[in-house]
């Protein structure tokens, strides 16, 4: 249910509230005192923005998706820290001889949050079915195109048979997103609107309320079929500026700070000894999509002048001072698929004109779309200055992240700033980015459908050495058609205090609580 502001103050009585205002103590961009700690066992995380949608079919954003890891489940999940598919739901699972037949034999014993009953063969039919229906109008509909039926030949088996050999196929039933297994019962009983944000899963914690803008609360589920957690309750606060949040942090009134990205507050929080500041690579890059579909972003000359055009060493040592890295492609080097043998676009603003005056383009007006949220929000900045300087007026549009998707969804936005974050497969961002299957309102904004062919290859190719071969063309026809501008490749920072054990840093751009210990 969604709770209201009247609900509770985390144990504060009314008069200590009043107190707590009147003394000004409240931490800036949060409306949470200063100086009140929860107790454990109740494990407290800061988010940066509120939550939308908990529905793994139409889920978006990296708080969306973190609040999600902690209530669903799916089929496989990744290893936290090595992102090895390891089992979830399903125990074990067998692939027929051609590659196509995926049979899955599941847990006994599974019930679903808040009396919905057992977990069933049924509700992973559902599910899936329920991603691929047209009427569903979800972004993730093309991860699994690759599926031809889903049968449930009994309550602990699922068979799922593939139009044509995916040798990525298991990454698309992972704990994340479109993998993520829903209630048949619960949906139906809850209903389609209402279920966003009242979602039911098998997971280690049970969603309780959601206070907007202020909070999310989870409790422990009990009857977890790996065990029960070790904190009692799970509470995500909103709190905007990275600032006060790392003051909360540090005096302790929250115990994660999720989603750190500024890099002043990042050292900071090194320098100040207080507190444990993990960083590790992530399986992504930030990306300018440029929509092909839209004049006069359709020519190539066009959309390669763009990419001359922005200074993106400057963006990351300036703006991010040394945070994050330089992106050759859209594919990260922690893939074993990477390749930096594709096009190159040094920054060269006379290269820029020389494009745009061999395209027949002159000065144009070009809006830059990006969500409301650090540092999205304000690296349009200097790359809405660096097109200025080539004779393009890029005129910012930032959007609250529920308007952001829509506006993606409809497919109409000329760009727009983004990364797709997921699984550690070549095939998740692909998929994403560039395949037919995802357009709109797939996250394929772009509309690029120019390795098709590649994409369908890929699928089929047998062993490291034939997968990296494919993947290389991938990245390099996409480059040099440049339907998008890489920015950089992200770097995850994520800090705790000394009170936190047990926790693992995973490279998803989320979090799990479920190994989390508090120190008494």
């Amino acid at each position: 249910m969604v709770g209201t502001h009247r609900q509770q103050r985390n144990g504060v009585t009314r008069r200590q509230f009043g107190g707590l205002l009147a003394a000004g103590a409240l931490v800036a961009g949060s409306g949470w005192p200063l100086g009140v700690a929860a107790a454990p066992p109740v494990l407290r995380v800061r988010i940066g923005s509120d939550i939308g949608n908990l529905d793994p079919a139409r889920i978006f954003q990296i708080e969306n998706q973190t609040v999600a890891t902690q209530i669903y489940n799916g089929l496989v999940k990744y290893d936290e820290a090595s992102n090895a598919l390891v089992p979830d739901l399903a125990t074990s699972w067998e692939i027929s001889g051609d590659g196509t037949v995926y049979s899955f034999a599941l847990r006994s014993g599974v019930v679903w949050h808040k009396n919905y009953g057992p977990f069933t063969s049924d509700d992973v039919k559902f599910s899936f079915e329920r991603v691929l229906d047209p009427q569903t109008g979800s972004s993730y509909a093309g991860q699994l195109a690759s599926i031809k039926s889903v049968e449930t030949p009994a309550p602990d088996r699922v068979v799922i048979t593939l139009k044509e050999p995916n040798s990525g196929f298991l990454h698309k039933v992972s704990a994340f997103n479109q993998g993520w297994i829903l209630s048949r019962k619960a949906l139906g009983e809850i209903g389609e609107k209402a279920y966003a944000l009242n979602p039911v899963g098998t997971g280690p914690f049970v969603f309780q309320v959601w206070t907007p803008g202020r909070e999310v609360r989870l409790s422990a589920n009990k009857d977890y079929f790996d065990g029960a957690p070790k904190v009692e309750e799970l509470l995500f606060r909103v709190i905007k500026d990275e600032t006060a949040a790392a003051i909360a942090l540090e005096n302790g009134e929250v115990d994660i700070f999720f989603g750190l990205q500024q890099p002043e507050v990042i050292q900071r929080l090194k320098g100040g000894g207080q507190v444990t500041v993990l960083d590790r690579d992530a399986n992504h890059t930030i990306n300018l999509i440029l929509n092909t579909s839209i004049k006069p972003l359709g020519d190539v000359r066009v959309r390669q002048a763009i990419s001359h055009a922005i200074n993106r060493k400057a963006l990351i040592d300036g703006f991010f001072k040394g945070t994050k890295t330089e992106a050759s492609g859209f594919l990260t080097s922690s893939f074993q698929e990477f390749t930096n043998d594709v096009a190159a676009y040094p920054y060269d603003p006379q290269k820029a004109k020389a494009l745009l005056k061999e395209a027949g383009v002159g000065p144009f007006t070009l809006d830059l779309v990006a969500p409301g949220a650090n540092p999205y929000d304000k690296i349009v900045v200097p790359i809405a200055s660096d097109l200025a300087a080539v004779g393009i007026d890029a005129k910012i549009k930032v959007l609250e992240r529920g308007a952001y998707l829509q506006a993606r969804n409809k497919g109409t936005v000329p760009t727009c700033v983004t990364g797709v974050v997921g699984a550690p497969d070549p095939d998740s961002p692909i998929l994403s980015m560039f395949a037919k299957s995802s357009f709109p309102p797939g996250l394929n904004t772009s509309h690029y459908e120019g390795v098709e062919d590649l994409i369908a290859a890929a699928r089929q190719a047998q062993g490291d050495a034939a997968r990296k071969e494919v993947y290389g063309k991938i990245q390099a026809k996409v480059m040099g058609d440049a339907p998008i501008v890489p920015l950089y490749a992200d770097r995850l920072y994520i800090a705790h205090t000394k009170g936190v054990s047990g926790f693992v840093q995973n490279s998803l751009f989320t979090m799990s609580a479920y190994p989390v210990v508090l120190a008494g």
